[in-house]
């Protein structure tokens, strides 16, 4: 899932940081500052809805928008992540556009994103 949600997730102008599990993802959070988070639901050491409860829990991260993705489509997952703090939630299997959607929702300007990104280099091209 996450090598999937990195390729979907190319957005020039912003750096994917990846962990392994919820503890993992809040040590980086001590030192990295960022403008979103996924998390999945089903992780190895918390739940999803536990990572979101402790990130919610510190005031520099209470405002960051949070999505929540899961294979559980239920409405009581979804009424889980809601009330631990995630702003939105996807079902897996998703697209790369649904992603997009969410994070537009989440008022993400992806459009002015890749519009300012370079063009991507054509890979029979020489490299200087």
């Amino acid at each position: 899932v996450r090598s999937a949600l990195r390729r979907s997730l190319h957005v020039p102008g912003y750096t994917i940081y990846e962990a392994g599990d919820g503890e993992e993802a809040l040590e980086l959070l001590k030192t990295t500052k960022v403008d979103a988070l996924i998390s999945d639901y089903n992780m190895p050491k918390m739940t999803g809805s536990q990572f979101v409860r402790v990130v919610r829990e510190k005031p520099e991260l209470k405002e960051v928008p949070i999505i929540m993705i899961t294979s559980d489509n239920s409405t009581q997952r979804m009424t889980e992540a809601l009330q631990a703090g995630a702003n939105e939630f996807l079902v897996k299997p998703f697209t790369q556009e649904m992603i997009e959607q969410k994070l537009i929702t989440l008022g993400f300007d992806l459009k002015k994103l890749k519009d300012q990104a370079p063009p991507p280099s054509n890979p029979d091209e020489p490299q200087h």
